[in-house]
């Protein structure tokens, strides 16, 4: 490797001092911290993944109620093996169980999981979906690899004719 004539090479002339601790004057006033998300676009990488099973019907016993209550069951199963090669993070079974956590508490998952059961209950209800008013509540698991939500929802659209 040759040098330019411009160029000087130096040598170190001394190692670097040890650093100085200073002593600690005070309490930080805001504290600072790391937060783990669901990256939205993940998420739509998972979704776009997931086998989903959905049945629905109707309280049995109000028949007669001018107002029933539909309720609808959602399962979706989402794989981390079939998702190898898109991540960083390995398709294992503690990245499973990391992404499940992230998950029990991401209103864009409740948001996609209303989106599933509504036309059911659309159809069980003989509503369009604009006049139907959904609670619903999910659980999220992980089992080896795979990532199980299940959700429960119920309608009980306004009374009147449909």
């Amino acid at each position: 490797m040759s040098t330019s004539p411009r160029a000087k090479v130096r040598a170190p002339t001394a190692p670097l001092p040890e650093p100085a601790f200073s002593r600690v004057r005070g309490l930080s006033l805001i504290r600072r911290e790391v937060r783990e998300i669901l990256a939205p676009r993940a998420l739509d990488l998972l979704w776009g993944r997931r086998e989903e099973v959905i049945e629905g019907g109707r309280e049995l016993g109000r028949r007669r109620s001018p107002t029933p209550t539909y309720f609808a069951s959602v399962m979706v199963t989402i794989d981390l093996q079939r998702c190898r090669g898109l991540f960083r993070e390995p398709a294992d079974v503690v990245t499973a169980e990391r992404v499940a956590e992230l998950m029990r508490g991401d209103r864009a998952v409740h948001e996609r999981l209303v989106a599933l059961v509504l036309p059911e209950l659309a159809a069980l209800s003989g509503r369009p979906p604009a006049e139907l008013e959904i609670s619903l509540e999910f659980r999220v698991r992980a089992e080896n690899t795979q990532i199980l939500i299940d959700g429960d929802a119920m309608t009980s659209p306004p009374p009147g004719p449909p």
